[in-house]
């Protein structure tokens, strides 16, 4: 048997359709679980992905261009910092994406 790790990885919701679709296309098998967490409880997508040891820096790759932290320019929906009245939109930088990725080593599976 060839030495398999298991990668544990949660990522934003908005980031968990490309990665199935690029896992998919490089045949690659997961796991994929709803789950809630973060300061906000906002919704995360968990995967479990068991992979040989020879493709883990391939799947890493793909996890980090995928799932990376960015920041995007929204335009602001509440006023900031300014006492109620007419509101003039604002544009301001917000975080997107990014995500936590467990390795573990894999002993013993079996398919069946």
């Amino acid at each position: 048997m060839t030495p398999t790790v298991l990668l544990i990885c949660v990522v934003k919701d908005q980031d968990a359709g490309r990665l199935m679709e690029l896992l998919r296309e490089r045949e690659i098998a997961f796991t994929k679980m709803a789950s809630t967490g973060g300061f906000l409880r906002e919704g995360n997508t968990t995967f479990l992905i068991g992979i040989d040891e020879a493709r883990r820096e391939e799947l890493l790759e793909l996890i980090r261009e995928t799932c990376g932290r960015r920041e995007e320019v929204v335009e602001s929906t509440i006023p900031v910092n300014e006492p109620l009245g007419p509101f003039v939109p604002q544009r301001i930088k917000v975080a997107k994406g990014g995500g936590v990725l467990f390795e573990l080593p894999v002993r013993y599976y079996e398919k069946f």
